[in-house]
Order: C-alpha cells, then sequence, then structure tokens
C-alpha cells in the first residue's frame, strides 16, 4: 500500500514537472516524439543536402501533426479519445495520431512539390527558404532568450536574500556592513572560479595558446562587469539604499556566464582535437545530449507557457513537443543544409562554439542593462527614466500626498478628475502588484 502511495506522489512530481508527458494518457505521444527525435538525430549522421531536406521534411511534418492534435485537444468531446488514462497505447490515440500524421505528410508534401523557390513568383516564400531560416532562428532564437526567464528566478532570491537582511537589521550600519562584504565577495567568486578553471583545465590544451587567449578574455569580461557592478553599489549608496540584491544577482548572472565558458572551453578542446576517435565519441556524446536537451527544453519552457485559450494541461505537451523537434533540426540543419540552404559547419562542435560565444555576450549585455533597470524599479537608486505607467502612479501618488497634507480638496480634485487628466495626456493608472506577485507573473 505504501509503496502503491509512493508511486502516486513520484507520479504527481513527473506530472508537475514534466507536464504530465510520462503520464498514461500521454505515454504514447511522447513515445512518439523520442523515437522521432532520434531518428531525426540519426539520420543527421550522413552528410548531404538531400539527407538534410528529407530530416526537414519528416521534422515539419511530425511538427504541424501535435500541432494539430494541439488545437484537438481544446475540444472537449476529444478528450476521452486522445487522453484516456487507462491505456498508454490506447488504439484511439493510435488512430488518432495516425490521422494527423497522414493530414499533415499530405499537406507539406504538396507544399513541397509546388512551392520550390524556383517555381513561386516570391522565392522567399519558397519552403527551400523560408522553413530552413525560420528553424534556424528558432535554434538561435531559443538559446539566447532562455536568459530571461533564467533572470526571474534570480531576481526572486536576490530580493528574498535583501528581506531577510532587512528584516534582521533593518536599514542600519550592520546591514551596510553585510552588503559591503557581499559586494567583495560579490567580485571575488568569478575570479576565483575562472582562476580555477584556467589551472585545472591548462594541460587538457596543446598547444595551450587558443585556451590563454579565450581566458584572457573572460578576465576582461570579469573586471567590465565587476566595475559595472561597483559603479551600481556606489549609486545604491549615493541612495540610501545600500542592499544585498545587486551582489547576489551578479554572483548568479556570472555562475551562468561561468557555466557557459567551461562549456565553451570544452567545446573549443572538441573542435581542436579532430582525430577520428574524438569525433565519433563526440557524435554519440552529440546524440545523448540533443535527447537531454530535448527533455529540459519541454521542462523550461513548459513552465513559461501559461493557461489561456490555446493551451491547457492535456494538449501543452503536443506543443512542447512540436517546439522541441523544430529546435533540433535548426541545429540539423545548419550541420547538413536543407533545400536552397547548404551546410555551414561541418559538426555539432562549431555551432555548439558560436552558440556558446554568442549566449555569454548577449548574457553580459543583458546584465549590463538589466541590473540597473531592476535597481531603479525596486527603488534602490535614482531613475533615469519612466516609463508611462509609472508617471501614472508619480501622478496619483503625488495627488494624494496633496490631499494628506489638505492642500488638496478631494472633493474638487477626485478619481475622476485624475483620470480624466492622465487619460488627456494618454496615460491610465496600471493595476500594482507586488514584487512577489510580479516576479512570478
Amino acid at each position: 500500500m505504501s509503496q502503491n502511495k509512493f508511486l502516486t506522489k513520484f507520479q504527481d512530481k513527473l506530472d508537475k514537472y514534466f507536464h504530465k508527458i510520462f503520464n498514461n494518457s500521454h505515454f504514447f505521444y511522447t513515445i512518439i516524439f523520442f523515437v522521432l527525435a532520434l531518428t531525426i538525430a540519426l539520420l543527421s549522421l550522413i552528410p548531404g543536402t538531400t539527407i538534410g531536406t528529407v530530416i526537414l521534411f519528416l521534422a515539419i511534418v511530425t511538427s504541424l501533426t501535435f500541432i494539430l492534435l494541439m488545437f484537438e485537444g481544446l475540444i472537449p468531446q476529444l478528450e476521452r479519445y486522445l487522453f484516456s488514462p487507462e491505456k498508454k497505447f490506447d488504439k484511439w490515440k493510435v488512430i488518432c495520431f495516425a490521422i494527423n500524421f497522414l493530414i499533415s505528410f499530405t499537406l507539406i508534401l504538396v507544399y513541397f512539390l509546388l512551392a520550390p523557390s524556383t517555381e513561386i513568383e516570391i522565392p522567399l516564400l519558397g519552403w527551400d527558404i523560408i522553413l530552413p531560416y525560420f528553424l534556424i532562428i528558432i535554434y538561435f532564437g531559443w538559446n539566447l532568450a532562455q536568459i530571461l526567464y533564467i533572470k526571474v528566478g534570480f531576481e526572486d532570491l536576490s530580493i528574498k536574500v535583501d528581506n531577510k537582511l532587512t528584516d534582521k537589521y533593518g536599514f542600519s550600519k550592520k546591514k551596510d556592513t553585510i552588503s559591503l562584504i557581499l559586494l567583495i565577495v560579490a567580485i571575488i567568486v568569478p575570479v576565483l572560479l575562472q582562476l580555477g578553471t584556467f589551472f585545472g583545465l591548462l594541460s587538457y590544451f596543446q598547444p595551450p595558446a587558443l585556451f590563454i587567449v579565450s581566458n584572457v578574455i573572460i578576465f576582461i569580461i570579469i573586471a567590465i562587469t565587476s566595475w559595472r557592478l561597483i559603479t551600481l553599489y556606489l549609486r545604491c549608496k549615493k541612495n540610501n539604499s545600500s542592499n544585498a540584491f545587486v551582489s547576489m544577482f551578479y554572483i548568479l548572472i556570472w555562475i551562468v556566464i561561468w557555466f557557459r565558458s567551461i562549456s565553451f572551453l570544452n567545446t573549443l578542446r572538441g573542435f581542436l582535437e579532430s582525430s577520428t576517435e574524438v569525433q565519433i565519441i563526440s557524435t554519440l556524446i552529440d546524440i545523448v545530449l540533443m535527447v537531454f536537451t530535448s527533455i529540459m527544453v519541454l521542462r523550461s519552457l513548459g513552465s513559461k507557457v501559461y493557461d489561456s485559450f490555446l493551451f491547457n494541461q492535456n494538449n501543452m505537451p503536443f506543443f512542447l513537443f512540436s517546439f522541441v523537434l523544430l529546435y533540433i533540426e535548426g541545429q540539423i540543419i545548419m550541420i547538413t543544409g536543407a533545400g536552397a540552404i547548404t551546410a555551414v559547419f561541418a559538426n555539432r562542435n562549431q555551432i555548439s562554439l558560436i552558440t556558446t560565444f554568442l549566449i555569454i555576450f548577449v548574457t553580459v549585455i543583458f546584465y549590463w542593462w538589466y541590473s540597473e533597470h531592476s535597481l531603479e524599479r525596486k527603488g534602490f537608486i535614482t531613475r533615469k527614466l519612466f516609463y508611462p505607467e509609472e508617471v501614472a502612479l508619480v501622478v496619483k501618488d503625488f495627488r494624494d500626498y496633496l490631499v494628506d497634507k489638505k492642500v488638496l480638496d478631494m472633493n474638487k480634485a477626485g478619481n475622476l478628475e485624475l483620470n480624466n487628466f492622465l487619460l488627456s495626456k494618454n496615460l491610465t493608472i496600471p493595476e500594482v502588484k507586488s514584487d512577489e506577485e510580479e516576479l512570478k507573473s
């Protein structure tokens, strides 16, 4: 009995964190997804644009199949056929998938036969141009946009640390001292991490010239971001709002940059070692990583898609399966080529090298901008810019201040007059959320 209870709890956890893809109701579709993802990965080992086109066709057909199932999942009358929890491989699931796959296959086949770029008036709309570029954009776009999602958790953790210090010490000199200590720790941590990385990996690079140059560049980035951190801390202190947020957020962001730098250096090593054995091992690792990445993208993307008229807990996995297949294919196209697009990279190492470099670059730029923006929004530093909705709140606060000081008669300047004034300036008062609610949203 206790074992059944444990299994039930474990299944509930899986359903929560992986959006029911391992539940009986969706297991059949999950197996189909992984089989197709693995097939696409294995086919990508065969060089040539022709095989790249075959993979492109298969990926688009399967992705469209899942999109059709996603919309069908919104129809209550179809739920018992699409998501029956009694059997993992219910015949109705097989029939529904087969019908949608056949429809998708027919539609995409007609598109491929009738609309190559050489046969239509607008070449850009040809499948052999628009589809490969679209998938490449998805691949790089998702990798570069992930920092926007990661920062929510980092910001939440950083503000919690600062709130705990405020609750314990208030706005006292002791909190100022702790904030200063955290600043020093924040400056030291990236330096120690990178020094450990340098001496730990130096012996693996022969010759070490590129490795040393890469580390020098990373140390320059550390110096630049540290200077940014110090200037922001001094602006907080000048505003009488010393805090732990600025240093904690920096440490967390640098953990991401450091992790990415490790990935970059490891990829650089694989790029330099071009022996057959290394390439075979690298290829096998790529396939495993591709499957693992698929699971991680499913997990992370699903948590960013909220319930709406397009999504519910049953049909969301179909959207995730569709997106991940396109994400994987975006990477493969750059190796194999497809349609009118020739191969740009020889292997995944080259793609990873470029991707990781871009992620590090975007993360640094993001930190430079967002660290100041978040401190302004939380009132830790003096604002340089007010958005329209923030101007409306300032006007409202000023009106309330005048009322409290009894220099403004509410009977003559009430909410109606205030709202009319703001509307005349194309401003509206937004609904004010707490920091916690804002971070969750």
